[in-house]
């Protein structure tokens, strides 16, 4: 089985630790880069179409984003073949992928048979990808073409450093409980455990949060060494973004709430004075 992954120039580290998840180093594979990255789907479309009537391949995998999306149902099109976004896994044998659904309360499996299969890739913790090389494969270039005259201009946003939240080996993550308690009062509750604080977005909506600071499907995903999850029910959205914590502890009132049933350590209580009491052994 061959394999293709259509990538960026540089190093891919988050698709490559992917690939070696899905235990998929030992399939034939083929590296297809787009240099200069695509402004838009129709200057590669024509050349990722014609490069693989020269060299086909039974699954191409493209990178998560809307362009990876748009890239592989256009081109599974084109080549009258299958696809599907944003996918979590892949069993390249038996042609299963897994995916959210539902707002990522739903796992669903598939089984698709039609080749070729184009995939792109979900979002994955940016910390999760650190230590991770591409295997050694052959490398293919697909040239960009100039964007088509309907687009006038395109605006580069670029981050110059990463966001705290994604580096931090600890994070407080805070529901919608206890409107009492603002920003500032959670910021340095966070600051007494040494962690970066987050919010579901339910919270930041009610006003006064950083939206920059949203923890979930629609925001920040990951990795901490130890997750906080204070105030929150556990919504699958929300839930999301710290999955992939080596150890989440979730405070609620509420004993029935979904959120214990996916925490190492759960504590039936309201969130703050909690904390409040664990900071204060901390401060000893």
């Amino acid at each position: 089985m061959k394999i293709v992954v259509i990538t960026e120039s540089g190093e891919c580290a988050a698709l490559a630790g992917w690939i070696a998840e899905n235990a998929l180093n030992a399939a034939e594979l083929e590296r297809w880069t787009l240099d200069p990255m695509p402004d838009v789907a129709e200057q590669v479309l024509d050349a990722l179409a014609t490069q693989w009537l020269l060299t086909p391949a039974d699954i191409l995998i493209f990178p998560a984003g809307a362009l990876g999306d748009e890239l592989a149902t256009r081109l599974a099109w084109r080549l009258h073949g299958g696809s599907v976004c944003q996918v979590q896994t892949l069993d390249a044998q038996q042609g299963l992928v897994t995916k959210s659904h539902w707002g990522n309360a739903l796992t669903a499996r598939l089984q698709i048979t039609a080749r070729p299969l184009c995939l792109s890739l979900a979002r994955q913790p940016e910390t999760s990808a650190s230590g991770n090389a591409l295997p050694a494969m052959v490398e293919r270039r697909i040239a960009s073409t100039t964007p088509p005259g309907w687009l006038d201009s395109v605006e580069s946003i670029d981050r110059v450093t990463a966001h705290p939240l994604l580096q931090a080996g600890r994070v407080l993550v805070v529901g919608q409980g206890r409107s009492d308690a603002d920003a500032e009062k959670i910021t340095a509750l966070g600051k007494e455990f040494g962690a970066e604080v987050g919010y579901s977005r339910a919270r930041v909506m009610n006003g006064g949060f950083d939206a920059e600071r949203v923890i979930g499907i629609s925001g920040h995903l990951l990795a901490p060494d130890v997750c906080i999850v204070a105030g929150a029910s556990g919504a699958a959205a929300l839930m999301a973004g710290v999955r992939q914590s080596r150890f989440v502890v979730a405070i609620n009132s509420d004993a029935r709430a979904p959120v214990f049933s996916q925490a190492d350590v759960g504590i039936v209580d309201d969130w703050l004075p909690v904390l409040e009491a664990l900071a204060a052994i901390a401060e000893n």
